[in-house]
Protein backbone atom coordinates (compact mmCIF):
# COMPACT_ATOMS: atom_id res chain seq x y z
CA UNK A 1 0.00 0.00 0.00
CA UNK A 2 1.13 3.24 -0.73
CA UNK A 3 0.80 7.18 0.48
CA UNK A 4 0.69 10.19 -0.94
CA UNK A 5 2.64 13.15 1.03
CA UNK A 6 1.41 16.16 -0.14
CA UNK A 7 4.65 17.61 2.17
CA UNK A 8 7.05 15.72 0.31
CA UNK A 9 7.98 16.33 -3.23
CA UNK A 10 10.86 13.80 -4.98
CA UNK A 11 13.42 16.50 -5.63
CA UNK A 12 14.83 19.72 -6.82
CA UNK A 13 16.72 20.46 -10.22
CA UNK A 14 19.03 23.41 -11.33
CA UNK A 15 19.81 23.79 -14.83
CA UNK A 16 22.88 26.54 -15.62
CA UNK A 17 23.46 28.01 -18.66
CA UNK A 18 27.29 29.53 -18.66
CA UNK A 19 28.17 32.11 -21.06
CA UNK A 20 31.50 33.62 -21.35
CA UNK A 21 33.31 31.17 -19.37
CA UNK A 22 37.19 30.42 -19.09
CA UNK A 23 38.10 28.29 -22.10
CA UNK A 24 41.20 26.57 -20.12
CA UNK A 25 38.96 25.88 -17.25
CA UNK A 26 36.07 24.52 -18.95
CA UNK A 27 38.54 22.58 -21.18
CA UNK A 28 40.52 21.08 -18.02
CA UNK A 29 39.04 17.58 -17.20
CA UNK A 30 40.58 17.59 -13.93
CA UNK A 31 38.98 21.27 -12.88
CA UNK A 32 35.43 19.57 -14.54
CA UNK A 33 36.15 16.46 -11.96
CA UNK A 34 36.78 18.65 -8.88
CA UNK A 35 33.57 20.73 -9.81
CA UNK A 36 31.41 17.84 -9.98
CA UNK A 37 33.09 16.59 -6.69
CA UNK A 38 33.18 18.85 -4.65
CA UNK A 39 29.28 19.77 -5.22
CA UNK A 40 28.76 16.49 -4.08
CA UNK A 41 30.13 18.16 -0.47
CA UNK A 42 28.75 21.51 -0.84
CA UNK A 43 24.79 19.80 -1.48
CA UNK A 44 25.73 17.13 1.32
CA UNK A 45 24.69 13.90 -0.78
CA UNK A 46 26.10 10.96 -1.12
CA UNK A 47 28.61 9.98 -3.84
CA UNK A 48 27.73 6.57 -5.82
CA UNK A 49 30.73 6.67 -7.53
CA UNK A 50 33.33 8.98 -8.68
CA UNK A 51 33.04 11.70 -11.28
CA UNK A 52 33.14 10.54 -14.69
CA UNK A 53 34.50 12.72 -17.26
CA UNK A 54 35.59 12.68 -20.68
CA UNK A 55 36.49 14.61 -23.58
CA UNK A 56 34.53 15.04 -26.60
CA UNK A 57 36.55 14.18 -29.76
CA UNK A 58 37.00 17.90 -31.58
CA UNK A 59 38.16 16.10 -34.53
CA UNK A 60 34.69 14.24 -34.84
CA UNK A 61 32.80 16.48 -33.15
CA UNK A 62 34.49 20.19 -33.95
CA UNK A 63 31.43 22.04 -33.26
CA UNK A 64 30.75 19.80 -29.66
CA UNK A 65 34.87 19.95 -28.65
CA UNK A 66 34.86 19.96 -24.90
CA UNK A 67 33.92 17.93 -21.89
CA UNK A 68 30.85 15.86 -20.94
CA UNK A 69 30.60 14.77 -17.19
CA UNK A 70 28.44 12.96 -14.71
CA UNK A 71 28.15 11.96 -11.17
CA UNK A 72 25.78 9.66 -9.86
CA UNK A 73 24.56 10.55 -6.14
CA UNK A 74 21.86 8.45 -4.25
CA UNK A 75 20.15 11.65 -4.40
CA UNK A 76 20.03 11.50 -8.21
CA UNK A 77 22.56 12.94 -10.21
CA UNK A 78 25.00 15.94 -11.77
CA UNK A 79 25.87 16.40 -15.20
CA UNK A 80 28.20 18.91 -17.06
CA UNK A 81 28.81 19.70 -20.93
CA UNK A 82 31.36 22.04 -21.65
CA UNK A 83 32.00 23.28 -25.42
CA UNK A 84 35.53 24.76 -24.94
CA UNK A 85 35.56 27.03 -28.66
CA UNK A 86 32.04 28.99 -27.88
CA UNK A 87 33.49 29.18 -24.05
CA UNK A 88 29.72 27.76 -22.64
CA UNK A 89 29.26 25.20 -20.15
CA UNK A 90 25.79 23.62 -19.77
CA UNK A 91 25.26 22.18 -15.73
CA UNK A 92 22.54 20.14 -14.35
CA UNK A 93 22.12 19.47 -10.52
CA UNK A 94 19.60 17.40 -10.05
CA UNK A 95 18.68 16.22 -6.00
CA UNK A 96 16.04 14.78 -3.92
CA UNK A 97 17.97 16.92 -0.95
CA UNK A 98 17.01 20.17 -0.90
CA UNK A 99 19.95 22.78 -1.99
CA UNK A 100 21.28 26.32 -1.73
CA UNK A 101 21.08 26.94 -5.01
CA UNK A 102 23.10 30.40 -5.06
CA UNK A 103 25.91 28.69 -3.17
CA UNK A 104 25.94 26.56 -6.15
CA UNK A 105 25.54 29.64 -8.69
CA UNK A 106 28.33 31.17 -6.37
CA UNK A 107 30.66 27.75 -6.51
CA UNK A 108 30.45 27.57 -10.54
CA UNK A 109 31.50 31.59 -10.72
CA UNK A 110 34.46 30.67 -8.75
CA UNK A 111 34.96 27.65 -10.92
CA UNK A 112 34.47 28.62 -14.53
CA UNK A 113 34.60 32.67 -14.55
CA UNK A 114 31.78 33.48 -16.53
CA UNK A 115 30.50 36.34 -17.62
CA UNK A 116 26.44 35.32 -17.71
CA UNK A 117 24.53 32.66 -16.30
CA UNK A 118 21.02 31.70 -16.98
CA UNK A 119 19.72 30.02 -14.52
CA UNK A 120 16.60 27.95 -14.11
CA UNK A 121 14.90 25.98 -11.14
CA UNK A 122 12.02 22.49 -11.20
CA UNK A 123 10.50 21.02 -8.77
CA UNK A 124 10.51 17.28 -9.68
CA UNK A 125 7.76 14.92 -8.51
CA UNK A 126 5.34 17.04 -6.85
CA UNK A 127 2.83 14.01 -7.30
CA UNK A 128 5.47 11.68 -5.84
CA UNK A 129 3.46 8.50 -4.18
CA UNK A 130 6.15 7.16 -1.51
CA UNK A 131 5.69 3.93 -0.92
CA UNK A 132 5.20 2.61 2.54
CA UNK A 133 8.91 0.83 3.53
Amino acid sequence: MSKYVDSQIFGYQLVLDCYGCSKERIDSIEICYYYLDQLVDLIGVHRQSPPFVVYTDPIKYPDKAGISGWLPIVESGFTIHTITPAKFASIDIYSCKKYNENEVIEFTKKTFFPKVIESQSFIRGKNYVCPEI
